[in-house]
């Protein structure tokens, strides 16, 4: 089941969104609430939207049963993202490798 926060401006224009789910790991380990997308209009950066979208879904994981951790991904060459990440004191994870499959080949 997929969920999303929405923030709209003055104007009811779209200012943000964060779609996310809930993740199901293994036996005996906890949950996870993993962003999919996080999105900030162009204009708006940099004045908190997305700040308080991150500080949204930290607040609904904490408030979930047995959810431990909000997980996300950026691409390494993203580095806008990665700085606004830094800037609110995530520290970048290297401990997983990421696999992809195009549909083409399967």
């Amino acid at each position: 089941m997929d969920f999303a926060l929405v923030v709209e401006d003055e104007t009811r224009d779209l200012a943000g969104l964060a779609a996310y789910s809930f993740l199901w790991p293994a036996a005996g380990s906890s949950h996870s609430l993993f962003l999919k997308e996080l999105y900030v209009s162009d204009t708006l950066r940099r004045q908190g939207v997305g700040a308080r979208l991150m500080d949204e879904l930290r607040a609904l994981a904490a408030a979930r049963p047995e959810c431990s951790r909000v997980e996300w991904m950026t691409d390494r060459d993203n580095a806008d993202a990665r700085s606004f990440y830094k800037s609110l004191g995530f520290a970048e994870f290297d401990g997983k490798i990421i696999y992809r499959a195009d549909t083409s080949t399967a």
